[in-house]
Order: structure tokens, then sequence, then C-alpha cells
């Protein structure tokens, strides 16, 4: 079995399918340094649903506490709504309490900053020992993973630690040969298998109880050793994932310089997307493998992650809904934390008309300066840390979007032209560098006139000619009697009817691919229809 499968099934089968399962297209990885903010706005981007599982929110609410940065609350505020109606559940698959999972579960309310002992109305910490044999077992695997969760977990919530949790999890560790000082997995029965992600987790949990130098010790200088030339920790299916796990452990517990070299091949995977690939040098971002790199990026551990999410400001007002189509000026504002929106405006005399007439409500300082957009942030940073960033754009002959360029006047002084795009980012300067902001959707190279071939009269049949475009996207037809949409008419092809004499005929054809504009062209009219 893959060792991250492995792992991932210590606590359920939703994380394990979860990592083939939620992936989104990034077609190029980045040379750069990696971006933990980059990472964490892909996770708000691709946040998971309540059909994915409590297993994956809770990897995913985990990498936002990992942050510790309040811009990511309303994020892991949804994560939390799911993960509480999902709790029963996910706590008592086939009815039968998994103690592991409480454990997983404690783990992460507390790095939220939430009540352990009264979620979704369990004691969580109660639920880990609910059950326990003399052994110490945590869950019925009494695996690596399980052990190691419930030890966290109750160290976390200070509880009373069994010392039989602590020496069934010692009993994993390879005691002999070239992997002695791993923790890993048995299979067959009586035979462990070094598995670098346990590793992680249990020096993890070692770090926690303390007082544990030798086993400690022999664990650490194991993953060091089995550190690859480029950085990177061994997996066949996700090294990503085990370089941020087993990475962040190392780095917590003083190796530092393994950790450095680990954050630089992670620079070498994360993908323009902000995502990072389940698989070497791969091309779709994975919200796990995401998730999971977060850990090494912030430098964090299931032990010391912490959002309180009850200290952050609250919810910012929802952002309007983004559309596909703009006969004026498009309007991207993005808060910084993968909550953005793109719309369209009418009225452009200047920015700030432009923002108004997109749909967005404005807040400014005494000078005059906007701090602040559709009500975000909610706390104004009066350091000048983060600020609005101004900047556009323009359409290129291709149908794609020039570089971003940064605004040398007030939104109140610049001129928007029709067809470009005004962007707002929220975040800290960037000395020239571009914002990692979206543009708007993909134009066409080349959008056809439409035209009407047949005989205007009565009982023929009239066709739609949609013309060249490039690329060509999926057409659809609405035909219209003298500037009324005639009702029922949307197929490339129209009878006439005894309606239709004395009047013209047009017809609008609306294009429609993914990632482009959603463009509609009407024909000229038709000479009037005869008898």
């Amino acid at each position: 079995m893959h060792r991250t499968l492995q792992r991932a099934l210590a606590v359920g089968t939703t994380a394990a399918l979860a990592l083939s399962a939620l992936t989104a297209s990034a077609p190029t990885a980045s040379a750069a340094a990696p971006s933990l903010t980059k990472a964490a706005n892909y996770l708000v981007r691709n946040l998971p649903t309540s059909a994915d599982g409590v297993g994956t929110a809770l990897t995913t609410a985990n990498a936002f506490a990992a942050t510790g940065d309040c811009t990511y609350a309303p994020a892991a505020r949804t994560l939390v709504s799911q993960i509480t109606k999902g709790a029963k559940a996910y706590l008592y698959p086939g009815k039968k309490l998994n103690q592991a999972r409480a454990a997983n579960l404690a783990i992460t309310v507390q790095a939220l900053g939430l009540d352990v002992r009264k979620f979704a109305g369990y004691n969580l910490l109660s639920l880990v020992r609910s059950g326990m044999p003399v052994s110490g077992q945590v869950g019925a695997g009494g695996s690596t993973f399980n052990q190691s969760l419930g030890i966290i977990a109750m160290s976390r919530g200070k509880a009373d630690l069994p010392i039989q949790t602590l020496t069934s999890l010692l009993a994993l560790q390879v005691s002999t040969g070239d992997d002695k000082g791993a923790f890993g997995y048995e299979y067959p029965a009586g035979t462990l298998n070094a598995d670098p992600d346990s590793t992680g987790l249990a020096l993890v949990a070692l770090k926690a109880v303390g007082h544990l130098d030798p086993q400690q010790d022999a664990a650490l200088a194991w993953a060091k050793g089995v550190q690859q030339s480029d950085g990177s920790w061994p997996n066949d299916y996700s090294p990503v994932d085990t370089t941020g796990v087993l990475g962040s452990a190392v780095n917590a517990l003083g190796g530092t310089a393994e950790a450095a070299k680990a954050i630089d091949w992670l620079g070498t995977q994360q993908l323009s997307d902000g995502g990072f690939p389940a698989s070497r040098d791969g091309d779709d971002s994975n919200v796990m493998a995401t998730a999971n790199a977060i850990w090494l990026l912030a430098k964090k551990t299931p032990l010391d992650a912490s959002l309180n999410l009850a200290k952050c400001p609250k919810n910012p007002t929802k952002l309007p809904a983004s559309t596909t189509t703009c006969t004026g000026v498009w309007v991207v504002v993005d808060r910084g934390n993968g909550d953005s929106t793109t719309r369209c405006a009418t009225k452009y005399g200047n920015g700030i008309d432009a923002l108004k007439s997109a749909g967005f409500a404005l807040g400014f300082d005494p000078s005059g300066y906007i701090n602040r957009i559709h009500g975000f942030p909610y706390t104004i940073d009066t350091t000048f840390s983060k600020y609005w960033g101004y900047y556009y754009a323009t359409p290129k002959s291709d149908g794609g979007w020039s570089e971003w360029s940064e605004y040398q006047v007030g939104a109140g002084d610049s001129k928007p032209a029709k067809g470009a795009v005004e962007g707002w980012l929220y975040g800290p300067w960037l000395n020239g560098a571009q914002p990692d902001l979206n543009t708007p959707p993909l134009g066409y190279a080349t959008t056809g006139q439409p035209t009407i071939t047949g005989t205007a009269k009565v009982g023929q049949t009239l066709t739609a000619v949609p013309g060249t475009w490039d690329p060509e996207p999926t057409f659809s037809y609405r035909w219209y009697r003298s500037g009324s949409s005639i009702s029922g008419a949307t197929k490339p092809t129209y009878k006439l009817t005894k309606s239709d004499a004395g009047k013209t005929i047009t017809v609008k054809v609306t294009g429609t691919l993914a990632k482009h504009q959603t463009v509609a062209r009407t024909s000229e009219p038709t000479a009037k229809v005869s008898k």
C-alpha cells in the first residue's frame, strides 16, 4: 500500500481518496521560493465541500490554522460548519466509535481555538480514551498514526496521558538495522516497515511528551539520513505530502538546515495556481498535498498550529459573484486570501466610478485613499504593512491579457479604458513584482459576425451561421422578431410562421467556452418577411 494512503487510512478513507480526487489543473511549476500565501489561497479557491468528507475538511482547516493568519478565518469557519454537521458520522463510522478520528478532530478543534470538550455535542478528549484497552491502543488499528494522534490531542488538551499509550507508540519504533529509529507500520504482522509519514507524526508526539531524548534523537537521525539529495523525503505516491509532514517535524526538533533544503525543493513543485501536486513534478494541484506542504512552509506542526477564530474579526461582506461577460471595463477585486471576484463596470470615468459601478461598497481614510473594499479588511491596518494595491492590464490581440502594471495615480485620477481590466489586491508592497492577481476570462482572437441564410418568407426555414471564431466556442441561439424575442426559438434554424409576416428577423449567437468570456453577437436583420 502506498505510504500516503496507509497514513490517511489510519483515520479514514476520505482523506486518502481526496489525495487523488481533489485536484485542479495548474500547468506550470514555479522556480522561485515557495509561497505560503499562494498555497493557502489555492485552498480557499478549492475549498472542500461536505461531499468531500470531514477528513479532508480537517486537513484543510489544519493548514489554515498553521498560517496563523486571520484572513483565512472565513474559509476556516466554513469548514468548521461542515465538520460540525458531519461530526457524528465521522466519529462513528458503522455506528462504532473511532478513537483515532476523535483525536484527529480534537487536534483541529484545539488549533482553531474551539472548545474540545464541547464540540458538536462531544467531549472529544473523553472519546479518545473511551473504551481504551489496557495496552493503551488508540482505535482499532494500533498504528503509529493512531497512537501519535492520541498523544498529540491529549497533550494539547492537557488531559492525562496513559503511559500505555506512549509505550504502544514506542513499540512501533524500529530498533535494529538500517532503519533503526524510524517509526512505521506492521505488515505483515510482526514486521515493522519504516515510514517517513509515520515518523514525522511520531516525532511531534515525542516532542509533546518530552523527556524522550534517546527515542527522539534516533528518529530524527533516521529522518535526516533518508532525506534525498534534492531536499525531498521519499514517497512513491506523494513526496510533497511526505516532505511537508516530516519536514515540519524535523524543523521543530532543530533540523533547520534539512527543513530549509526541503522548502527549496517545494519551490520546484509549487504550481502556477499556488497549489502542489501529489506526484513528483506533477501538473495538477492537489488539496491534500497542498495542505500538508503548508505545515513545512509555515514551520508549524499539529502540536503548535494555532488560529483562534474567536479572536479573528467577523467575516467580511461576501463578494458579489463573478461574471463572464463585459462590454465596459473589467474589475477584479482580490482580498489576498484566495477570496476574489471578477465583475464588470459600465461606468468608468475613473477607478472609483468603476468599483462602484461593478457593485463594490468602498471605505476611505481621511486622506481620501481607499482602505476598505466591500467590508474588507474588517480591521484597518494602520501600519500599512498591507493595503489595497491598484493595477491595470490590457487585452491582447490573441484574446489573452498583458501583465499587470501598477497605477502611478490614485483611483480618483485614473482613466480606465474600455475593454481593459482594473485590479485591486490587498497585501504587502510588492516592490515592482507581478501581483498574484487573476485576470478576467480570456477573450477571442476572432469573433464571427453571425449571418442568416434562407428566404424571408412564411413557411421557409432560416439558418444561423455563427461566422469564424478563434478559438471556437459552443454556440447558443436566440431568434428575434423585429427586436422582440420569439418564444422557444433557440435552435440554429427557425421556420417562419404567419406571425412573422411583415417583420424582420435577427438572431443572437452567444459563444461560451471554459476559461473564456461569454460573448454575444447579433446578425443584421433580414428583409421583411413576405407571405
